[in-house]
């Protein structure tokens, strides 16, 4: 029966959390939240038009395309499209993947804690513990990193894994791998830092299955990272690319940045947490052991005495930011805390004042941590308006254009910051510009505040040709596109979709297919540009495959 009001308590306060979300609306101004609504319409617009594993969308810039579903994991996707394709609106099935993850959050708390922990006090107080995790927060509030979040409950469920296989449960290592492919598949950097614990988790469990655990894992996310990893040369790397030296915790300048005090606080919560359990409860079981040594690193790797370990080890400089690492930081704090339960009470002359002050400035902290980001619970709910503009912008099609959505578009706000509308009538969804390829030289994108950039578009429509002429788009799918051409002189053909080794440009001036263009056709500015004569032609873009039939006219 406690067990049930222990899970019937996690469901709860997994509820309360989300009822700002729920009721009010997702806050538009999360800086990396509209990507990831925006890939998960995309997904959604290219399955309902049969292709079952996207791996492309046009959806972020207006036709310009990314290669965003085949690189960025998408488990979160997969949350918020479920509901997409059973009719919500994009904003209450963002939502209800926020529930989910929420539910799924705690219930990976509860669970272990029911299994690992005897006495019901440290239960309850590790999943509302759990429940209040200040980063976590921040990543479903104030971030919009919803994958990172999803990985971090996921976390819960690798420790109940790690702790059966420290109990020799025939449930341990599935259930770790399981937990271990949900990460993989939920977040890069993520995906990375557990990497790190994982690794950590067997020099303490020293089991065999722990090996299995990893390779199944390995396996279950291998449809996914196995492309991806093959085609992250094809795509440009992070801009900046490379660790960020000014977001180390010492480095943070407080007084001009309310998000950095905001996770610098937290640090210092965590370290003081981790002083407490010492002061009063010294021993500690192998769980615990491996929560307070990712507790410890977490906090060593986010201050600059560690860089030398990022210029050693350069693919950890993938994360960027180094408060990342608070992630784990927070994980490990509470299982170093909770396996105070299995200690034995001690007495000592000095614990009580040591522990009353530790605890009080750990709440004190923590509590500030919380109390930072208040405002995002309440006076940035988006408007009604706002949520129909949202839902308006998001149903255009990028090729075409969309009046409906022009007219939707606020003029400020913070729609108006992740939208534009472009001299043709389409409308473009600003975003990072870390999935397009490779070769598109970073003077063709215009830097719009600090992380949102958009191309700089060459011209006023999606095609355009340079000389006398009538240019349609004849037929259009997720992995093609045919435009014909009947011109009276000659020119160039610009296409306002990035070049990329995956789309195959090819030419039909009546003689058949031509062999695909050298390099997809990419001009200068990484755009697709075809020179032609005067006459009727046909231009094709093929997405991993050549063509070779006739030509369909559209009806």
């Amino acid at each position: 029966m406690r067990c049930r009001g222990l899970m019937g308590a996690a469901v709860a306060l997994a509820l309360l959390i989300w009822l700002p979300l729920g009721l009010a609306g997702v806050p538009l101004d999360t800086p990396d939240g509209f990507l990831h609504l925006g890939w998960a319409v995309g997904w959604v617009k290219q399955l309902q038009q049969g292709w079952l594993w996207p791996t492309w969308s046009d959806l972020p810039w207006a036709g310009a395309g990314s290669s965003a579903l085949l690189i960025y994991p998408p488990l979160f996707r997969w949350f918020v499209g479920l509901p997409l394709l059973l009719g919500l609106p994009p904003d209450d099935a963002l939502a209800t993947g926020l529930l989910l993850l929420l539910l799924l959050h705690n219930g990976g708390v509860a669970a272990l804690a029911i299994h690992w922990l005897q006495k019901s006090r440290w239960r309850w107080a590790l999943l509302i513990a759990a429940s209040l995790n200040p980063y976590l927060l921040v990543n479903i509030y104030v971030r919009g990193a919803w994958p990172e979040a999803l990985a971090q409950a996921l976390l819960w469920w690798l420790a109940l894994g790690f702790l059966g296989l420290q109990h020799r449960r025939p449930w341990g290592w599935p259930l770790a791998g399981l937990a271990l492919a949900g990460i993989a598949l939920s977040n890069w950097n993520a995906a990375l830092l557990t990497g790190v614990a994982w690794g950590l988790a067997g020099l303490l469990l020293r089991r065999k299955t722990w090996l299995w655990s990893g390779t199944l894992g390995a396996g279950l996310a291998m449809p996914f990272w196995l492309p991806a990893l093959q085609a992250l040369p094809s795509v440009r790397p992070p801009i900046p690319a490379g660790l960020l030296p000014g977001e180390f915790f010492a480095d943070i300048d407080l007084g001009y940045r309310s998000f950095a005090a905001l996770l610098w606080i937290q640090a210092v919560a965590i370290a003081l947490l981790l002083l407490w359990r010492w002061l009063g409860w010294r021993g500690a079981s192998p769980l615990a052991r491996w929560g307070a040594l990712l507790a410890v690193l977490s906090l060593l790797m986010s201050l600059s005495i560690s860089a030398p370990i990022y210029h050693w080890l350069p693919a950890l400089q993938r994360i960027q930011f180094p408060w990342r690492w608070l992630s784990l930081g927070w994980f490990g704090a509470l299982l170093w805390l909770a396996s105070a339960s299995e200690q034995p009470q001690r007495t000592n002359r000095t614990r009580p004042a040591a522990l009353a002050v530790t605890g009080l400035a750990a709440a004190g902290c923590w509590f500030d941590g919380l109390w930072r980001f208040r405002s995002n619970l309440w006076g940035h709910a988006p408007s009604t308006s706002e949520r129909m503009a949202l839902r308006s912008l998001l149903r255009c099609d990028p090729l075409t254009p969309c009046p409906a959505g022009v007219a939707a578009l606020p003029k400020e706000g913070e729609l108006a910051k992740r939208f534009v509308a472009l001299p043709d009538g389409r409308i473009a969804l600003s975003g990072v510009p870390d999935y397009s390829p490779a070769g598109v030289p970073e003077a063709s994108w215009n830097k719009r505040l600090a992380i949102f950039w958009l191309p700089t578009w060459p011209q006023n429509h999606w095609a355009e040709w340079s000389g006398e002429g009538r240019l349609r788009l004849l037929e259009r799918s997720p992995r093609s596109r045919v435009l014909e051409l009947n011109a009276t002189s000659s020119g160039r053909l610009r296409i306002m979709q990035w070049a990329t080794p995956g789309w195959r440009v090819q030419v039909n001036q009546g003689q058949g297919w031509s062999d695909p263009l050298p390099a997809g056709g990419r001009d200068s500015e990484g755009w697709i540009s075809v020179d032609l004569p005067a006459g009727r032609s046909h231009v094709a873009l093929s997405y991993g495959q050549l063509r070779s039939g006739p030509v369909r006219s559209r009806p």
